[in-house]
């Protein structure tokens, strides 16, 4: 089914690629910075409009102020002279010629001049006497005519368009800006009219005329800014007063939007985006309006912005260069992955489509194939368990290294504090198997091993040893094997019911028990000697070794096991634990109990016959071993006692240990040697590498580095820096050659690399070295 399922999946169209789906995470990683910043952006530019439209409204507020201001000294200079007494006079008793004559019109003109102020808005002012078709400034008097056309010359006017102007009634009315030809000057003044006599609209008798200069106006609004800014002032029936524009009615279509006492909004006027702010003057009702072309104010913002997306994009570069070095930096841990995998199944000329769909189906697979593994070895486990309680209670098995995790692959819990070992010998089963086959042998150990279990529970393990052998592994609380405790009671109902149920009858025998782990090969070698005693005890009994290790022996203990102890550790060069086997056996045949001197002698004879046997099987002469003695038992017979024969056995065994691990040892020098010899071959060379070195020799180029500084003292890059220093200062001192031709000939890629070393290794660069060479003479340095 997931060999189908994965041929449908390499079947698919399109590539689902790890390594596009890294890339297009980490450029989504990347673009969310920059979609923050083009929201913050808009923001940013929204708030420097409403920032500009602040400072156009302050401006304008500003600058309202200050008009108003002015506008209120025309209002009080009109106020002024509309009530003057003289000119009252001139209004109502101007019919009556005889009480005005040029003495009248001087002391008006003077009335008139002392109203003079100093303000630089009001330019000039007059009066207009209807009746009289006069005209009285500060300064003279003269006719309608005269005046408008000579002296105070409206260009846009004629004379009959003032002339019914001033005729009829106004009250504060301003005219927009227009040029009028003034002392011989053009300037632009804004007209201020009232009629006389003041508020009384039923007969105009006149006109009190006030010119404000337009270009004192318009300065208080240039002064407050600075940029572009087309200002307008709107009178209170709509009309442009005044602007700094070219145009004045620019903004016709817009003068409707003005509500309210002040605002601001967008507008387009000439294919041209404006910003527009205005304010209402509630003294005299007039609009006043600034005009900014947006671009103007986000000048700045539109520079920060073109440096920022240039920016943006220097960035996405690198951002998707950068995202596109992690994607692949990511992908390859899982592209070496299953290039592993494809190695390690030898599947080739697979094109995989969706690499995660691919690991994922493999991953099934292995954890299907571990599923059956598991169940193999569950199978397994009892012998698996088997082996290793046998191993361990032979002493096959370093007990200082065994962990948790391997008691627990092996399935074994030993939880109690004292350790012992069981042997039970099968004695006669005639009665109960059929004939002498291995599947009746087999049945028999079955029977006997479950049995133990069961009846032992969890205080030991029944296994397997020989033919007719099982042997039990004890793991109990009691500190001691005697008759007549618990676990006396359990072998003797094991011996019961094998005899009973089973027509088989057993011999038990026990070892001492032992409260290190370690111990416990000592206790099988026990066991087995109280299994030797089954000749010299009724069948009934169970043989604990602590009642018979005391026993007169007529006879010494050195078990086949014992022997095979012995050969294993010294073919390993272990004589630690040759020695501690050694002093076991001596403890047993001499202090725990005393056997007879030809017993000694037989022991003996087994001891050497083993040490024999080891010459045999390492290929060793034994004649220089022995004392020059052609014939080891004549040797042996000349040792005077026991302490003596340990001493030399120990000698022996210490020997064939030494050259076990110096074979070892011959084979490192031997390695050492090779290493070095390629080195001294190659160091010219500059592609040599631990790498080249490690592939010529054969070996992983970590391990060869480790082992090489193990074997010398130190690393190989010493070691070659060594030779090429020593090569590169005899060729100083005696030929003509360059410092870069040295560098070459020695093995460095260029002079660079030759002083670098050269002078960290000397404290001078190779040029000063051949000088101090030349001036002092050739030093005798001893060179690595």
């Amino acid at each position: 089914m997931i060999q189908k399922w994965r041929s449908r999946k390499e079947g698919e169209t399109f590539r689902r690629s790890v390594f596009v789906k890294l890339l297009l995470s980490f450029m989504c990683i990347l673009m969310i910075p920059v979609v923050i910043g083009a929201l913050l952006y808009g923001r940013m530019e929204q708030a420097l409009i409403d920032n500009a439209y602040e400072s156009n409204q302050a401006l304008l507020q500003q600058t309202r102020l200050t008009v108003d201001s002015r506008m209120n000294e025309v209002d009080q200079l009109t106020a002024q002279i509309a009530f003057d007494p003289m000119l009252q006079m001139f209004l109502y008793e101007e019919n009556n010629r005889s009480n005005i004559n040029n003495y009248t019109y001087i002391e008006l003109i003077k009335n008139l001049k002392r109203y003079r102020t100093l303000s630089p808005f009001i330019d000039d002012y007059f009066v207009y006497l209807k009746e009289s078709d006069r005209i009285v400034t500060t300064t003279i008097r003269t006719d309608m005519e005269t005046f408008f056309r000579y002296i105070n010359e409206y260009q846009n006017r004629s004379i009959n368009e003032i002339s019914e102007m001033l005729s009829s009634y106004h009250l504060r009315t301003y005219l927009p800006s227009e040029p009028i030809q003034y002392d011989q000057m053009r300037r632009n003044m804004i007209t201020s009219i009232s009629s006389l006599p003041m508020g009384d609209d039923s007969e105009v008798r006149g006109s009190l005329v006030v010119m404000i200069d337009e270009a004192q106006l318009l300065g208080q609004l240039r002064k407050s800014d600075h940029r572009e800014t087309d200002f307008y002032i709107f009178g209170s029936d709509g009309q442009v007063l005044s602007t700094t524009a070219q145009h004045a009615d620019a903004l016709g279509g817009i003068v409707p939007k003005f509500r309210g006492g002040q605002g601001n909004f967008a507008a387009t006027i000439g294919n041209n985006e404006m910003m527009i702010s205005y304010t209402k003057s509630s003294q005299n009702n007039w609009t006043y309006v600034s005009v900014i072309p947006k671009p103007i104010v986000l000048a700045k913002v539109h520079e920060t912005k073109t440096l920022a997306m240039l920016l943006v994009l220097l960035c996405m570069a690198g951002g998707l260069a950068v995202a596109y070095y992690l994607a692949y930096k990511n992908h390859r841990p899982i592209r070496e992955l299953i290039h592993a995998i494809l190695q390690g199944k030898n599947m080739t000329g697979i094109q995989i489509r969706n690499e995660f769909a691919f690991i994922k189906n493999e991953l099934l697979s292995s954890i299907v194939e571990e599923k059956q593994m598991r169940g193999k070895i569950s199978q397994q486990k009892p012998v698996i368990q088997s082996d290793f309680i046998s191993r361990l209670m032979k002493g096959y098995v370093d007990t200082a290294k065994l962990t948790d995790k391997d008691y627990l692959f092996m399935d074994v819990s030993l939880p109690h504090p004292h350790y012992g070992v069981v042997l039970l010998q099968i004695d006669d089963c005639h009665n109960f198997i059929q004939d002498d086959s291995e599947r009746e042998w087999t049945l028999m150990r079955f029977i006997l091993i479950n049995l133990s279990n069961e009846l032992l529970q969890s205080n030991g393990y029944a296994i397997e040893m020989e033919r007719d052998r099982v042997g039990i592994l004890l793991n109990v609380a009691e500190p001691s094997a005697e008759e007549g405790n618990e676990l006396d009671r359990v072998l003797k109902a094991i011996k019961s019911q094998m005899e009973s149920k089973f027509r088989t009858s057993i011999t038990v025998a026990v070892s001492g028990m032992k409260a290190d782990l370690e111990q416990i090969a000592v206790a099988y070698g026990e066991a087995v000697t109280a299994l030797e005693y089954k000749l010299l005890r009724e069948q009934r009994d169970i043989m604990y070794y602590d009642s018979v290790k005391n026993a007169e022996h007529h006879y010494f203990y050195y078990s086949l096991e014992t022997e095979a102890q012995l050969m294993n550790y010294a073919k390993s060069g272990d004589y630690g634990s040759v020695a501690k086997v050694l002093d076991h056996v001596f403890e047993i045949n001499f202090q725990t109990r005393s056997i007879s001197p030809e017993m000694g002698k037989c022991l003996f004879s087994e001891l050497i016959s083993t040490v024999l046997k080891l010459f045999n099987a390492l290929g060793m002469d034994e004649k220089p071993f022995f004392d020059g003695e052609s014939d080891p038992f004549k040797y042996m017979a000349r040792i005077g006692s026991t302490e003596k024969m340990s001493e030399a056995l120990k000698r022996l065994y210490g020997s064939i240990c030494e050259k076990v691990a110096g074979e070892r040892s011959d084979h490192s020098d031997v390695l050492a040697a090779k290493i070095r010899q390629y080195i001294e071959n190659h160091f010219a060379s500059n592609e040599l590498s631990l790498t080249t070195i490690a592939d010529h020799i054969g070996l992983n180029p970590s391990y060869l580095s480790t082992f090489y500084k193990k074997q010398s003292g130190h690393n190989v890059t010493e070691y070659i820096t060594a030779l090429r220093m020593k090569e590169a200062k005899a060729l100083l001192s005696d030929s003509d050659l360059t410092v870069t031709q040295i560098a070459l000939k020695v093995g460095f890629a260029s002079d660079i690399g030759l002083i670098r070393v050269f002078k960290k290794a000397e404290g001078v660069t190779p040029g000063k070295y051949r000088e101090i060479l030349q001036n002092n003479g050739h030093d005798n340095e001893a060179v690595l």
